[in-house]
């Protein structure tokens, strides 16, 4: 766990060595975890960048920052907090685990993919446009506060 805390860590003290605003580093920071709660795996990197280029602000935070939040350790976390969201808002009750995500892809067929998808896909976005803006808000907050903290030299 510490080994995690150090790298965790030194990516930030990364993206605050980095010549910028901390403004523009705490609005990368919100952007690239606001992104990272999307389940668009493969086009997280293009829409930061492509994101950081709109708004001008520091693509390596952007970048960094979706990769620290979704990467392959945290990605099922990511996706079934989306999902459990996305249900409670539905109203829906799936008690989804691993056993039963298993059950289901063995039972697919190309008949019935896009029927299962849908019911997977709709929670899983509609989650997402929740947990999204509340997470980019709680990283842009928290990387102001700890990149004025940790770094003298921006007054």
């Amino acid at each position: 766990m510490r080994c995690i805390w150090k790298w965790l860590r030194n990516s930030f003290l990364k993206i605050a060595r980095i010549d910028s605003t901390p403004i523009k580093i705490a609005v990368g920071i919100g952007i690239g975890a606001f992104i990272a709660m999307f389940p668009i795996t493969g086009f997280q990197f293009l829409t930061g960048v492509l994101l950081a280029l709109i708004f001008r602000v520091n693509k390596v935070a952007v970048v960094v920052t979706t990769q620290v939040v979704c990467n392959p350790l945290t990605l099922p976390f990511v996706f079934f907090l989306d999902f459990k969201v996305g249900e409670k808002i539905l109203g829906m009750d799936s008690s989804l685990n691993v056993h039963s995500i298993r059950l289901l892809l063995g039972e697919m067929t190309f008949r019935n993919f896009f029927g299962i998808l849908g019911n997977i896909a709709k929670p899983l976005y509609l989650g997402s446009a929740v947990t999204a803006p509340v997470v980019g808000l709680m990283a842009f907050a928290l990387g102001y506060l700890l990149l004025k903290r940790e770094s003298g030299y921006y007054g």
